[in-house]
């Protein structure tokens, strides 16, 4: 009895200590056409387009818009500050029986001034300090 189980031991342990040459991996190589592509910035501006949604003064102003949210607002700009990207303006929208103000961030290319006429596409981004309703635009058009 003790031979079986020495010899089941001493195969085991050689077993153990064997080569496993066979179970090595080789690095899978990553073929062209499996290499995640990157949208351009025109596709990305058309998809924000498509997805932003026209929002009242009343629906941001009352925090029922999630922060991130995509929004679309047209309105008279007033109060630059500096000037391209990084700038800010205020927003003022014509609705119902009266008006909407909202901050905005410009991250767009498009130098705006007081009293152009334009249409934001952009990101709800919660209150600002004043708590006023601000919207991180990142396509203008004039």
């Amino acid at each position: 009895m003790k031979k079986i189980f020495v010899l089941m031991l001493t195969a085991l342990l050689l077993t153990a200590c064997g080569s496993n040459e066979s179970e090595k991996e080789e690095p899978v190589a990553l073929e062209k056409d499996s290499q995640v592509s990157t949208p351009s910035q025109e596709e990305l501006d058309a998809k924000l387009k498509e997805e932003a949604k026209e929002y009242s003064f009343v629906e941001l102003n009352s925090d029922e818009v999630a922060k991130d949210e995509k929004v679309k607002l047209t309105g008279e700009v007033s109060a630059v500050s500096g000037s391209g990207v990084n700038s800010t303006f205020t927003l003022t929208t014509k609705e119902n029986d009266g008006v909407g103000m909202f901050s905005v961030k410009n991250f767009s290319l498009e130098d705006i001034a007081d009293g152009n006429t334009v249409t934001i596409y952009g990101t709800y981004n919660g209150k600002n300090d004043v708590s006023m309703p601000e919207i991180v635009a990142t396509i203008i058009e004039k």
